[in-house]
């Protein structure tokens, strides 16, 4: 058994990486699904396809504590990341073998498909969830910045999978894609496998759970970043093109916001440890509501670029950075903490998503806006009444 520890940590933050890059295959992949040539999928087909992933995000989330205690953080671990070793590997077995589009009808690959995004879904939420408290017990001083860097490499993963379907010069090589993914996995899992991992207390829950007061703040606050995050990750484009940009503005856009988030995590993570940042992650929702007003007020396409961006930074340490603060103040339940936490940002992004999607034409634009206004200084409030008396400095 391997037990360099610096061997462990660079698997780990490697695995987190390709849990962000395996998490955004099939959005990734979306002009092969709705190719006709391929999967031939209708765009309401299509935007189905992802409720799947997030009922089982949630579940392996929720799931994955209580397995983890009773079987160990390793298995478990492991467990997850076989789930989405296999659909890698099958997503690039129905991409290299060109009769599986030619003698399957399309109602069949759509229900592989559909089980495939569940498999996806499960391995994702059940990797991710034990990833977390796995990086802050590496670091048991610095546990908050553990896990925003760990949650920033989740974050570029996502970046990254769009970006190799953009490198590939021809559509009918996008097997590749999955292929080479599933085979830098094995290499990792089998790293893993050969790892010495000590869980210490970390995966271990008491006998009688009791969700504490506190706890249930932060779930009641990454739900409603969850409304943050879906409404500008499912729903950015439109909302920008609604101010009077163009799709590729919009696309602009809605990668600046992403880079935003990406950088706050990154720059947390770095001077967390070395700087007191507790008061700049607690007055963060206020600065992301002030970013949101200006974006209202601003009809220069370049003013409304930045405040997306702008938003999107701040918004960047909120839901690491609970995770982590939450960790720290209840380290007994830290596999608990990341799993609920996990599970309640899904939870938030499928319920604003859901509503965006039945309404959009109703309220994409200001109204939206307000609202968001509103869940930002909500978040405000509730971050401010768990810092009094709290280890929030001990965090960040």
């Amino acid at each position: 058994m391997i037990s360099d520890n610096r061997f462990k940590i660079g698997i780990v933050f490697a695995l987190a990486f390709l849990t962000g890059l395996n998490f955004v295959m099939f959005p990734a992949l979306s002009p092969v699904l709705m190719s006709p040539t391929y999967f031939g999928l209708k765009a309401s087909a299509f935007g189905f396809l992802f409720a799947p992933q997030v009922i089982f995000i949630a579940l392996g989330c929720l799931f994955a504590p209580f397995l983890a205690n009773k079987f160990g953080a390793k298995l478990m671990l492991i467990s997850g990341l076989i789930l989405m070793l296999l659909v890698t590997f099958v997503l690039g077995f129905l991409g290299f073998r060109d009769s599986v589009f030619q003698n399957f009808p399309k109602d069949s690959l759509y229900k592989i498909l559909l089980c495939l995004v569940a498999l996806m879904g499960f391995g994702f939420g059940t990797s991710v969830t034990i990833l977390n408290p796995l990086a802050a017990s590496f670091f048991q001083n610095n546990k908050a910045s553990a896990i925003l860097m760990l949650q920033f490499l989740v974050g570029l993963g996502t970046s990254v999978a769009p970006f190799l379907m953009f490198l590939l010069k021809d559509l009918s090589d996008w097997y590749w894609i999955p292929s080479c993914i599933a085979v830098v996995m094995f290499v990792l899992i089998f790293a893993l496998a050969l790892t010495k991992i000590e869980e210490g207390d970390f995966f271990k829950l008491p006998n009688s759970i009791q969700i504490p007061h506190k706890l249930w703040m932060f779930i009641i606050i990454i739900i409603m970043y969850g409304f943050l995050e879906g409404s500008f990750g499912s729903f950015g484009i439109p909302i920008l093109i609604g101010k009077g940009l163009t799709s590729q503005e919009a696309s602009l856009g809605l990668s600046l916001f992403w880079a935003g988030i990406a950088l706050n995590r990154l720059l947390f993570g770095i001077f967390a440890p070395l700087k007191d940042l507790s008061k700049i992650f607690i007055f963060s929702p206020l600065v992301v509501a002030l970013g949101l007003v200006l974006f209202l007020l601003v009809n220069a396409n370049l003013a409304i670029i930045v405040s997306f961006f702008l938003i999107g930074f701040f918004m960047g340490s909120i839901f690491p950075g609970s995770i982590g603060w939450a960790t720290v103040e209840f380290p007994n339940l830290a596999v608990l903490v990341s799993g609920v936490l996990m599970a309640a940002n899904q939870t938030g992004t499928g319920i604003v998503t859901n509503l965006l999607g039945v309404f959009q034409n109703e309220i994409i634009g200001s109204p939206i806006i307000f609202g968001l206004i509103l869940v930002c200084v909500l978040i405000f409030i509730l971050i401010f009444k768990i810092s009094l008396k709290s280890k929030i400095k001990e965090a960040f």
